[in-house]
């Protein structure tokens, strides 16, 4: 396994009355919510992972696809680099 951090974004669409049962399925699966001025109560989440590597990220992303409640997750931001550079002053 490569010594690599994968950071990634992802949108989630869920059936709104499911919205609660969905973001406590989804904090199970090790990812982080982004707070929002709705409270998810339109159903959009947007979901942040830290993953060792794209694989695991979209393991994580089938993984919220299975979650009853929801509709769609689409990727829309990823990133990777090496661990160490985590690490360094940026300039």
């Amino acid at each position: 396994m490569s010594d690599e951090i994968h950071i990634s974004s992802v949108v989630v669409h869920a059936r709104p009355e499911m919205i609660g049962a969905v973001t406590a399925k989804i904090r199970t699966l090790d990812c982080d919510i982004a707070p929002s001025t709705d409270g998810g109560a339109l159903g959009r989440l947007v979901v942040l992972l830290e993953r060792p590597s794209d694989r695991a990220v979209v393991q994580a992303i089938d993984a919220i696809h299975e979650i009853p409640g929801v509709l769609s997750a689409l990727l829309v931001y990823h990133h990777a680099e090496p661990t160490a550079a985590l690490g360094e002053l940026m300039t």
